[in-house]
């Protein structure tokens, strides 16, 4: 045998734990899911999940930055230099539509949404996913 055709010791117990990790999870993905028990019964028939990579903005639909209109045009002040697209840093801009409150809730919503506007008391918005890119596939 050839040198070359050897594996190492490290390689073989690498390999094995590959192996031995395989065997087990195909018994836990058999073994089927267990049902959980619910702190509030539910109620919702259906749900509507919206992923929207590379798709609309968040400013432009549910998340109300007042802030933008003052900042309109002007450049981003910044202590450290953020991770950029294309290398370029463009100048700060408000939104495009009106933001109105709507429902019990008060969620702000843009006149982007007029006839989503008349339900926001029944939908759920999701405000605590984070990304860390500033470039948007890997931010989605």
């Amino acid at each position: 045998m050839q040198a070359s055709s050897y594996i190492s010791r490290r390689e073989l117990l690498e390999w094995s734990t590959w192996g031995l990790t395989g065997a087990a999870l195909t018994s836990l993905v058999q073994a089927g899911p267990r049902p959980a028990i619910s702190h509030f019964p539910a109620r919702a028939k259906r749900v509507i999940h919206v992923v929207l990579m590379g798709g609309l903005s968040h400013i432009d639909s549910f998340d109300y930055k007042p802030e933008l209109e003052k900042f309109h045009g002007k450049p981003l002040k910044y202590k450290e230099r953020p991770a950029t697209f294309f290398n370029k840093i463009g100048l700060i801009r408000k939104n495009d539509w009106a933001f109105r409150q709507h429902g019990q809730s008060g969620l702000w919503v843009s006149d982007l949404f007029p006839h989503l506007a008349t339900c926001v008391d029944e939908l759920a918005v999701v405000r605590s996913m984070v990304g860390t890119s500033a470039n948007h596939t890997p931010a989605t």
